[in-house]
């Protein structure tokens, strides 16, 4: 990571609690269904919104915080992992700047905003499970892995709780989606694991 942890930016999220004695023990990824940064900054900090995550990750890969570690930050919603339900208690959440699923109409691709009416620019969308998808650039999931990479150190967190919001709450989400390289992902974390805990 081009920063250490005290060197990322901070800017509180509206929306946070305590965790209540519960140990951090998940990482949960997620996509941010917009455009930037700014965009899902705003969205954390809108009082209607009611959500918030850890740490952001631009397309460009630089790396925002916005609700501290050791408070739950507002980002699994209704979610069960491994017979516990509720996983915000446990969990650090990284947002990853992308667009998710994208719609192809008329040889055009477009963003799900207004019922996919909103145009797409961005990288060349990828093809997967039947529908397209906005691709996450290599510096990104660099910064990504590097993030995780510091986090999973500092709290321990096993392989096995490293997750997908979609892995959590299967009926409602699908970020970060079959563009981000999963595979990839968890061999990184299984090797800085190692046994180690």
């Amino acid at each position: 990571m081009s920063n250490t942890a005290a060197e990322i930016p901070f800017i509180p999220a509206l929306y946070a609690s305590s965790r209540e004695d519960a140990q951090i023990d998940m990482l949960v990824l997620h996509f941010t269904d917009g455009p930037s940064m700014e965009d899902c900054v705003a969205i954390f900090q809108d009082p209607e919104r009611r959500v918030s995550c850890h740490y952001i990750v631009g397309l460009d890969g630089a790396i925002l915080q916005m609700v501290r570690d050791e408070d739950c930050a507002w980002h699994c919603g209704v979610s069960t992992w491994r017979g516990r339900e509720g996983c915000n208690r446990w969990s650090l959440g990284i947002e990853i700047v992308n667009w998710g699923r994208l719609r192809k109409k008329n040889g055009r691709f477009y963003c799900w905003p207004e019922d996919y009416g909103t145009p797409y620019s961005g990288l060349p969308p990828v093809s997967a499970g039947g529908d397209w998808w906005a691709p996450y650039p290599s510096g990104q999931v660099e910064q990504v892995e590097s993030l995780s990479r510091l986090l999973v150190e500092r709290h321990r967190i096993p392989l096995e709780n490293i997750v997908r919001h979609s892995d959590i709450a299967p009926d409602r989400k699908i970020d970060p989606g079959p563009a981000f390289p999963w595979a990839r992902f968890k061999t990184s974390m299984s090797q800085i694991i190692a046994g180690r805990w």
